[in-house]
Formats: C-alpha cells, structure tokens, sequence
C-alpha cells in the first residue's frame, strides 16, 4: 500500500522566476492547461493519496483557494512558514514534519513530472527512495553520489563529474528510515542552518543505510527554478507526457 499521506513544500518566493512570480506562487504558474501544482495533486490521487500537508507562506491565500476549489476531495492540511523570506526548505519541512507522522511522499512544489515517476516510487518499502534521473549534472543541481543504489552523499556541493544524477525533488521515506530521517531534520533545523534545503539533512544523518536512488532516466520531468525552466518546461517536458 502506498504511504497514506505526501508533504509539499510551496513556501518560497521563487525570486529567480520574478517576473512571473510577482503576483502568484510558483507553484500556481500555468503548465498546460493545468498548473504545477494540480499536475501533483492529479499524481498523487491517482496513486490512492488523499492526505497531502501544504508548506505555504508567499501567496499563500492563493495556494488556499485553488485547492479548495479543485480538489475539494482531498483532505489538505496547511502547514505556515511565516519565515518564508528568511528560511528554506529545511525549516519548512521541519514544520510539516511537526505534523506528519508515519511514511510519506515529498515533494518540491516546483518540480513537473509525469505521473509514472510516483508510479516507480510506490513499490518500495522499508527506505528512503529518491528520484534520480541519471545525466550529466550542473553546479546548481542537487546531485547524488552512491554505491550501486545506495546513496552515499547529496547535495549541490558535490562534483558533477563524479555522481550518479540529479535528485528531482520527489521521494518516499518509510519504515525506520523515515524516522531517522525525522529526527535529523528536526535537530538540523536550528540558528545558523536556516538557509540550508532539505536534503542537508539526508547528507549529514548519521547512518545513510537505506536511502536508496529509483532511477527515473526518460520519464519528462524539471524542476522550475529560472525563467528557462520554465519555457523547457512548457515547451518540451509536457510534450512528452502520456495522455491519461
């Protein structure tokens, strides 16, 4: 069975998408003729998830209103960084994780990807399991180092030449791993750390065993951070999904 409820993390300015995040959230931005953030909730359903916690802050009324209108069969909780501006992932999802309990699904509100990736990530149980799609990475990409399917180091710090991939931004955490993982999230989010994303908290826990990448090489995903993503995204990634 899947794990009964997923986090999204759509706190964020998205300051190096201005202007078109000037008067809505990334998350919210038109992808098609959905936005990012309806191709997630349309994913996660489809796999039987229903109970989804929201990271908001920036825009967030707007982020409120489109899920009360679209997905009023979804049971939502919200969960305020009222320190959006000042901190990242890390912190959001320490407060989420204040909530949420058991396994879940994570999701960076600004990644779109087709449905078959949460598809991939179902099966696994007893881990963490990180999407990955193999390639050849860039500085700004959070990149994983790893032995055979066992993630030995991640974040953007690493060298690109010697990863395996890029983590998307989409994972599973189970079991005992998902309350390791818990628990060095919470113990990292502290003074001096409030810049730090998340997965600072997957490179530095003190044991690693079963975090584990799913390989997602050919299924259309990004990440949108810059004003190209964005057009990649529009232009070519949604080309490539299925229709459903």
């Amino acid at each position: 069975m899947p794990p009964v409820s997923a986090v999204i993390l759509a706190a964020g300015r998205s300051a190096r998408l201005r202007p078109l995040t000037d008067d809505r959230p990334k998350c919210l931005l038109p992808m098609g003729a959905k936005t990012i953030l309806d191709w997630q909730l349309q994913a996660l359903r489809a796999i039987g998830v229903s109970d989804i916690t929201v990271v908001v802050g920036y825009q967030q009324a707007q982020i409120r209103a489109h899920i009360a209108t679209h997905y009023p069969q979804l049971n939502v909780r919200y969960v305020v960084n009222e320190r959006f501006a000042s901190t990242n992932t890390l912190f959001s999802l320490a407060l989420a994780l204040e909530q949420v309990t058991g396994d879940f699904y994570y999701l960076n509100a600004d990644v779109v990807f087709e449905q078959a990736i949460l598809e991939r990530l179902a099966p696994h149980r007893g881990g963490g399991y990180l999407a990955v799609d193999r390639k050849q990475c860039r500085e700004e990409e959070v990149k994983v180092l790893v032995d055979g399917t066992q993630v030995l180091q991640i974040g953007k710090h690493l060298d690109p030449a010697a990863c395996y991939g890029e983590f998307i931004g989409v994972a599973k955490f189970t079991d005992g791993f998902a309350d390791r993982f818990r628990a060095t999230v919470m113990a990292e989010a502290v003074p001096g750390n409030e810049m730090k994303f998340f997965e600072h908290a997957l490179d530095v826990m003190p044991d690693k065993s079963g975090m584990n990448v799913v390989d997602i090489t050919g299924l259309p995903c990004v990440e949108v951070d810059f004003p190209e993503d964005y057009e990649y995204a529009v232009q070519e990634v949604l080309a490539k999904f299925p229709a459903r």
